[in-house]
């Protein structure tokens, strides 16, 4: 795994002169950011070997999620400083309320999960931490920091969903599907205008903000593996320190 690289923005461009302020985040945020995007558990989505107990914790968990994810892109929405921005983050929420929750309705069907099952689902550990990080930081916290958050949750999905495509679909339409809703053009653009953002906003914070949107994305690359652990083995170990809030 890469080690982080510790020293400022700025300290990085001496030694990376054409780097971005995002590669300066997830350089930051090693080895955490190679173990969230190169996890054992999206290879096997890619391979068409992932257990199938596995995925349906996956599932479940996720979909307790999407609920925060939603309330995190209408914060994001309410703080954005241009109508541009806003009309990005809008159309990202509305696509996640249709075509996701679609996807994942067929899959739990496909599964054989229960309505009852995956709604009256509580989030596990990990995900309330992960939840708590997203919802403080883009309710409680500036522009900047939501989007940090918002750039490593959907960053990673796009990095490791681009090196899946690659390979022959698996034959399970919820393993393919998962992959080419993180391979698609569209999504592709809009991460990447959250990294366009990121630079511009970010780069342009005094030294201290631009320390506390490292952390924030550190933080969230480890919960990000954390999240895969937990489906892929069944056990929640939180990294220490990340607990969510009371």
């Amino acid at each position: 795994m890469p080690e982080a690289f510790s020293g400022s923005f700025q300290d990085f461009l001496t030694t990376t002169p054409d780097a971005r302020f995002t590669d300066w985040l997830a350089a930051r945020a090693e080895p955490h950011w190679s173990a969230a995007t190169g996890h054992a558990f999206t290879k096997a989505i890619g391979n068409g070997t992932m257990p199938e107990d596995a995925y349906v914790r996956y599932l479940i968990e996720d979909y307790t999620f999407i609920t925060d994810l939603a309330s995190t892109l209408g914060y994001l929405v309410a703080k954005a400083p241009s109508m541009k921005a806003k009309s990005r983050l809008s159309g990202f929420l509305a696509l996640l309320t249709s075509e996701e929750n679609d996807y994942f309705l067929r899959s739990f069907e496909a599964l054989g999960v229960p309505a009852e099952t995956y709604e009256t689902a509580a989030q596990g550990p990990v995900t309330r931490a992960f939840a708590d990080l997203l919802l403080n930081s883009s309710g409680k916290g500036t522009y900047a920091e939501g989007l940090a958050c918002l750039l490593c949750a959907e960053w990673c999905y796009l990095t490791w969903g681009l090196r899946e495509a690659e390979k022959p679909r698996p034959k399970h339409f919820y393993l393919a599907e998962w992959i080419d809703l993180h391979a698609v053009e569209g999504f592709e653009n809009f991460v990447n205008w959250i990294r366009e953002e990121m630079d511009a906003v970010g780069g342009a914070l005094e030294v201290g903000e631009q320390e506390s949107l490292a952390e924030i994305f550190n933080r969230m690359s480890m919960l990000e593996t954390a999240f895969f652990d937990a489906a892929l083995t069944g056990e929640a170990n939180l990294p220490a320190g990340l607990a969510a809030r009371s």
